[in-house]
């Protein structure tokens, strides 16, 4: 007797119009450098496809992203600092993720420009972004066994200095399969008033 072949259809990648984007925060590209580098140290190469990041929400339908991105641009309006082209933000400790390792971001500035996007657009998103958020992140190890991410946690941990990140506005990516494409920046302008 044989076995059935699966009746799921092959893999078909969806044309770029029809793919999901991806909120990430806007932060100045020298202070993710030294993220990068561990990243790219420390991350599966085979599943590195990103530079260090931030990211707010995971998937925006593609047919709502001409309403998401004026909500965007309105947003991060709204939420410019006085005075100042950015916001600083605290980098916390890194910490174990079961499978990684990641460092904890300063939540309270990026909760105050993902809220009322999530709140706007919770229909339209998916469980993991519909989740209130409490320990953003930048991963610099993801997809290996629990015990060599406790390694690196520990290792990491020993060697950590404080520092901050220059939060600039919010960027909206394309998911292209693994790679993300830039869509649109939307920088805080300087507020006088």
């Amino acid at each position: 007797m044989t076995t059935p072949k699966s009746s799921r259809p092959p893999f078909v990648r969806k044309p770029p119009e029809q793919r999901a984007y991806i909120l990430a925060a806007l932060i100045h590209p020298e202070d993710l450098l030294p993220f990068h580098r561990l990243r790219s140290r420390f991350f599966p190469g085979h599943r590195n496809f990103l530079s260090a990041h931030v990211t707010l929400l995971h998937y925006i339908r593609p047919e709502i992203r001409e309403d998401f991105l004026a909500a965007v641009r309105r947003t991060v309006r709204q939420h410019a600092p006085i005075g100042a082209d950015h916001l600083p933000l605290r980098v916390d400790p890194p910490f174990s993720m079961g499978k990684g390792v990641a460092y904890g971001v300063e939540a309270a500035p990026l909760i105050a420009l993902r809220e009322p996007l999530r709140f706007q657009f919770e229909r339209h998103l998916k469980e993991q972004d519909l989740r209130p958020w409490k320990r953003p992140h930048i991963t610099v190890q993801n997809k290996v066994g629990k015990e060599e991410a406790t390694r690196l946690a520990r290792h990491l941990q020993y060697k950590f200095e404080p520092c901050t990140l220059r939060l600039e506005g919010l960027a909206v990516h394309r998911y292209d399969y693994g790679p993300w494409t830039l869509v649109e920046e939307v920088r805080f302008q300087t507020n006088h008033s």
